[in-house]
């Protein structure tokens, strides 16, 4: 790369100070010199942790500093269209964290903005950058366990406590929308297929929508069972079945990419022995990935690392805001769904009487200004 891209961050939160800026400062590309929050205590403990001198309680006045390329959108979700666009009116290159926005009209806007700008836009969705999913993803290309017939797949987390915004839906809150998101995603690229319809319930725990399952069909056939969950452990993980076998993807496990013939379950003897030998060679490289934070803060780097290679040479990038807009269309019909108590197709996620929380069509809730 010719010199460090010189980045601007808009959001001090809990993902901004656990991963973006770690995994940035493990970039030899990038210098974050500027970062904005409106909470200027929270502001003041990331900017002296990660050594950014310039701090900013009014995002208006970071976008105003000529040196800064690009920046980075990771508030809440009802700023993000009104950030992003301002990054984007601001001759900067853009970076905003998933969701891409609260409607899709917002979605609409911000992608028209950047196809005009000539910036790079880019959504973060870290999972498509996990090197097990990105081996996964070729496998089934490859047809290593045929036509896919079923997925089951989980997402859960354990919190302590999480920020208010996230416990409430018309805030952009909730798993069906914080959290299911990845795999949204996850399926259309996985399997080079749309979600065309999905079937929602929930459960409130201490958090409102803490607890979840989607049942969802693709438009090549497969049906997909899903969990997610605020508020039990940590799992990241997709079963993969097919007619010619079963791929196992467990993205919290330095070993988690498996795949088993028909007649074969994980627990053989034979299998355990045959794997034995790939185990011990990823066992040597666990050190060295701790050091520089596992697997799953590895796929923030990677997708950074895209981004400002896309910035520097000007190549395309993944996921683009289009597919953050797909995903909102799924996140959309699956809110829908519980409202409903019905199956929904995703197709219907913009049509009018098809809504989430809000009275609006395709929104999840009036946009608040962001500040």
């Amino acid at each position: 790369m010719e010199g460090k891209v010189r980045l601007g961050i808009v959001g001090c939160g809990w993902i901004t100070e656990h991963r973006h800026l770690p995994a940035l400062g493990r970039l030899p590309g990038v210098e974050v010199v500027a970062a904005a929050d409106v909470d200027e205590t929270r502001l003041t403990r990331v900017a002296d942790r990660f050594r950014i001198r310039t701090r900013h309680q009014d995002y208006r006045v970071l976008l105003a500093e000529g040196a800064i390329e690009a920046v980075a959108v990771c508030t809440p979700l009802p700023s993000h269209a009104a950030v992003g666009l301002a990054v984007l009116e601001a001759g900067k290159h853009l970076f905003i964290e998933k969701p891409l926005a609260f409607s899709l009209e917002e979605c609409d806007r911000l992608i028209e903005r950047a196809a005009a700008s000539r910036r790079t836009a880019m959504v973060g969705l870290n999972l498509r950058w996990h090197r097990l999913v990105r081996q996964a993803r070729e496998v089934i290309r490859r047809g290593g366990v045929g036509s896919t017939a079923m997925v089951s797949a989980v997402l859960a987390s354990y919190h302590h406590t999480i920020p208010a915004w996230r416990e409430r839906r018309g805030e952009g809150g909730g798993v069906l929308c914080e959290q299911a998101v990845h795999m949204y995603d996850l399926w259309r690229f996985v399997f080079d297929s749309e979600v065309e319809e999905v079937f929602a319930t929930t459960r409130a725990g201490r958090w409102n929508e803490e607890t979840a399952t989607v049942t969802a069909r693709l438009t090549n056939g497969t049906i997909v069972t899903s969990a997610f969950s605020w508020g039990t452990g940590n799992v990241c993980y997709l079963d993969i079945f097919g007619d010619r076998g079963r791929l196992h993807v467990d993205c919290l496990r330095f070993d988690g990419l498996q795949l088993l013939s028909r007649d074969e379950h994980p627990g053989d003897l034979g299998v355990r022995l045959r794997r034995l030998p790939s185990v011990l060679r990823g066992l040597a490289a666990v050190p060295a990935a701790l050091r520089d934070g596992g697997a799953y803060l590895a796929s923030y780097r990677e997708e950074w690392r895209h981004f400002l290679h896309a910035v520097r040479r000007g190549t395309p990038v993944e996921p683009t805001l289009r597919d953050g807009r797909r995903a909102l269309e799924v996140i959309l019909a699956a809110q829908a769904s519980t409202d409903l108590g019905r199956p929904v197709k995703v197709a219907e996620s913009g049509r009018r009487g098809i809504t989430g929380s809000s009275s609006q069509t395709g929104t999840l809730a009036p946009v608040r200004e962001a500040t």
